[in-house]
């Protein structure tokens, strides 16, 4: 009897080895963010990661698996990191709510299978209490500071540089207006500009509502999918799209005049980058997009950015804690030569609230 428990002891001690064997995180939220969360957890494994899905530069994508050890914090256990990303407001709902998200299956690339599970950190552009999801209180970690833009289709008029807040009172609500609205030349009066947007799950667009000072429903717009000319151009249906790779898309088809709303990692996706416009006057950076200088959103007089939020439950294992702490510090280190966002350390303002006001520390 004392051998046979001896051998059900050692058994036990072999199933709790093989479950601590292995680390799991699940990551959702921000579609805006995807690219410097992608190069991060790249680092955290560095020459330890053994598969990615999909391979290559996936910093685009929407949903990425990656495996392999990260030695320096979890030993030689395997660390299986999945990212599938849908929108800030909806990954805080994930969360929040115990929801379950689709994440890519296996880091064996070219695998489409999915597997549904619920995720254990959200990415958001906005702050929890801005959501519709404020309860319950979820733990918060700043991690960067994440900068917008106004983005043109390439059939846009060359005279539209610049959009301010008070025209945005009248187009996000109709989704449309003449160009000359923006130009103030009469000769622009019949080319229509059509707003390409966000669904309401992304902090973007909540970003976009809140900065601009606006309340109320916004209407955006979408080709019928049988042609490309502004006589096939529809609502929405989805009201937005799910993701700024979507927004890019539409504005880079040349389909009509267009204006939409971008994360600098896609807004330079348009064009390459030519077709962003200043904002109440400024630009969100001065210099090249490769090399940009990011003291108009530091020093406070380009207004269209938000905290980059980490979202976790106060529940979290042990092993989540640990990969935030990790990860928050990696994501710095990313941010300092970003070209798509900004260390918290380095701003000289201050908000606290989505569009709220900028002030010194």
């Amino acid at each position: 009897m004392k051998k046979l428990f001896t051998i059900l002891a050692a058994g036990g001690l072999m199933t709790a080895a093989t479950v601590q064997a292995q680390v799991d995180v699940y990551i959702t939220g921000s579609t805006a963010f995807r690219a410097n969360a992608y190069r991060s957890i790249q680092r955290l494994y560095g020459l330890n990661l053994t598969s990615q899905n999909p391979s290559g530069d996936a910093s685009g994508k929407n949903q990425v698996t990656f495996q392999g050890t990260i030695p320096g914090t979890f030993g030689g256990q395997t660390v299986t990191v999945r990212a599938s990303y849908s929108g800030s407001a909806a990954g805080i709902q994930s969360i929040a709510q115990n929801g379950n998200v689709s994440f890519l299956t296996s880091a064996t690339a070219g695998d489409t299978n999915l597997v549904s599970h619920q995720a254990d950190l959200a990415f958001s552009d906005v702050f929890q209490s801005t959501t519709a999801f404020p309860s319950p209180i979820l733990v918060n970690t700043n991690v960067g500071v994440v900068v917008f833009a106004w983005v043109k289709s390439s059939q846009t008029p060359a005279t539209v540089t610049n959009i301010t807040i008070q025209q945005l009172q009248a187009f996000l609500p109709n989704g449309l207006l003449f160009a000359d609205s923006f130009t103030g030349n009469p000769a622009d009066s019949s080319t229509a500009v059509y707003l390409v947007g966000r669904d309401s799950g992304s902090g973007t667009r909540i970003t976009a509502e809140r900065d601009a000072l606006f309340v109320g429903g916004e209407l955006n717009w979408i080709t019928n999918g049988t042609a490309c000319d502004e006589n096939n151009w529809m609502p929405n249906p989805l009201g937005g799209f799910s993701s700024g790779s979507g927004v890019a898309g539409l504005l880079n088809s040349g389909c009509a005049a267009a204006l939409g709303y971008l994360g600098l990692s896609d807004a330079v996706t348009v064009n390459g980058g030519a077709n962003i416009i200043s904002y109440n006057g400024y630009r969100p950076f001065s210099g090249t997009i490769g090399s940009p200088n990011f003291d108009t959103v530091r020093n406070g007089l380009y207004s269209f950015w938000g905290y980059e939020h980490l979202y976790r439950r106060s529940s979290a294992t042990a092993n989540i804690v640990t990969f935030t702490s990790i990860f928050s510090n990696e994501i710095n280190n990313d941010l300092a030569t970003s070209t798509t966002a900004v260390q918290v350390g380095t701003m000289r303002v201050v908000r606290p609230s989505d569009g709220g006001p900028i002030t010194p520390p």
